[in-house]
């Protein structure tokens, strides 16, 4: 890797189809392979590799498969101790905060959305009660 190729993942500022492609490569996949497999054409993959090459300073696609081959197993490390995180913190901030790729499915989309909807409810709700009682309290001292 080149001294000036940059240290970790969470450093770095790539496309969601740079990252599939390069994590592609990182898997040993052919350009047409890659291609195949994300529904693009060769030529766009080959552009998605030759661009994170050159804006980090990898001498060529082997050496940006294996520093990402790398740093995705340094990332799993990170993701099993923070699954070993307290239940509360990871109900409560079930993301990490920061600006991570969002690699969330669908079903795990909508169950956060509806916790935070719900959540909302129960705050808005115990507010307008609230209000509501100090206002039946202050006419009933009047």
């Amino acid at each position: 890797m080149v001294n000036d190729a940059p240290h970790r993942l969470e450093d770095v500022r790539l496309t969601a189809r740079q990252e599939d492609c390069i994590a592609l490569v990182a898997q040993g996949m052919s350009s047409k392979e890659i291609a195949r497999e994300l529904g693009i054409s060769p030529s766009t993959v080959d552009n998605h590799i030759a661009t994170a090459m050159h804006q980090f300073g990898f001498p060529n696609r082997g050496a940006v498969g294996r520093w990402y081959r790398e740093q995705s197993e340094s990332r799993k490390l990170t993701d099993k101790d923070e699954a070993a995180s307290p239940l509360w913190r990871r109900w409560i901030l079930p993301i990490p905060v920061g600006g991570i790729r969002n690699s969330l499915s669908l079903k795990e989309r909508i169950f956060l959305i509806a916790q935070v909807s719900i959540l909302s409810i129960m705050a808005a709700s115990a507010a307008i009660t609230f209000v509501l009682g100090l206002i039946f309290v202050l006419k009933l001292h009047m």
